[in-house]
């Protein structure tokens, strides 16, 4: 790697710049190969400078949170890694008197603590999201959801660094949530937002939590790790249902098992790979596919697949073979080809 390049990036930020880093150790899966180097700005003027010189250097990048959605291949990212994490946890009440209160929160603010907030402000509006591993971030971008919620329902504005590296505020009317996901611009990042609450009592808000953690703790498999629910629901259906269906829960390829609790979930027994996940979403899909005819949509994002001009001579490689595939955040059934090597979303990606 240029160190010059590294230096520079290491001068827009007082976070840590680390090369090298295995993925692996920040993905709920606990799998992936080592990014070339990770970034962990502290405040989103420092992200709009790391964007803007990347742009300006052509330098591919993702932007992750707490990565609990993300399947990383074995092969790393060989690109930038931006972590908003640490320094992007605030949460602010703002109650005007008589009017309804809202939460002005970053991205990085785990859902855990913000659930927590507004257990201890007795606040109601957001039970739904218990349970739901990783950032509020990463829960805009998919448009987290359960028992017949979801984040588009109490979003009323976000504030987004746009691929110019210009800041905006966007209010719900004008986003656009759909089942699962947050149509975004390629290239956009959500750095905070103002979510709509209500004022309710602490015992009923903790009874809902408390159920909710309940009936988790009853159908998923929370002693292992996983990523959630890998394939979205189809219409009028559950894919775990279908996936059992198909008679697949349980099966295993190396040290990943489609869980035999939730047979929507893959779990990691220990020692397992990003191929032993992808040749069993593959099975899932295929298998599905064949006894029912529906094609299950992956909800976990994988990210394998850019691909870099002359990387030999990029400023932030320095080293490497030109046409070298990086990171990228759309899933093929195995043994497929893109239809162009510029898929819809591929280059720089706004949150996972």
């Amino acid at each position: 790697m240029n160190r010059n390049t590294a230096k520079e990036l290491a001068a827009l930020t007082r976070g840590k710049v680390l090369l090298q880093v295995p993925l692996s150790r920040h993905t709920s899966l606990k799998v992936g190969g080592c990014a070339d180097m990770m970034i962990c700005p502290v405040h989103p003027e420092e992200v709009q400078s790391i964007i803007r010189f990347c742009a300006e250097r052509a330098i591919p990048h993702l932007v992750m949170g707490a990565g609990t959605n993300l399947l990383v291949r074995d092969g790393g990212i060989r690109g930038l890694v931006i972590k908003l994490t640490r320094g992007f946890g605030k949460i602010t009440l703002i109650s005007p008197e008589g009017g309804q209160p809202m939460l002005r929160a970053e991205a990085g603010t785990s859902l855990r603590r913000l659930l927590a907030v507004c257990l201890e402000k007795q606040l109601s509006g957001l039970e739904f999201t218990s349970g739901i591993p990783g950032s509020l971030g990463g829960a805009w971008a998919m448009n987290a959801g359960a028992r017949g919620r979801e984040m588009a329902d109490i979003t009323q504005a976000l504030t987004l660094l746009t691929p110019r590296g210009e800041i905006e505020e966007t209010g719900n009317p004008g986003l656009c949530f759909d089942y699962r996901r947050l149509r975004l611009p390629p290239g956009t990042i959500i750095l905070k937002g103002l979510l709509r609450v209500r004022r309710g009592s602490r015992n009923v808000i903790a009874g809902e939590v408390e159920m909710i953690n309940r009936q988790r703790r009853q159908t998923q498999p929370l002693d292992l790790p996983s990523a959630g629910s890998v394939f979205k629901n189809p219409p009028g259906d559950a894919a775990g249902r279908l996936i059992e269906r198909a008679g697949l829960k349980g099966r295993r390829a190396g040290g990943a098992q489609i869980s035999e609790q939730h047979a929507n979930f893959i779990v990691n027994r220990g020692g397992a790979t990003a191929r032993d996940i992808l040749t069993l979403m593959d099975m899932m899909q295929t298998g599905v596919h064949s006894a029912t005819g529906i094609l299950l949509e992956p909800e976990l994002q994988v990210v394998g697949g850019f691909i870099v001009k002359q990387a030999a001579d990029h400023p932030l490689f320095g080293i490497g073979k030109a046409g070298h595939r990086i990171s990228a955040g759309w899933l093929l059934p195995l043994g497929s080809q893109p239809r162009s090597n510029n898929p819809p979303g591929a280059g720089k990606r706004h949150w996972f």
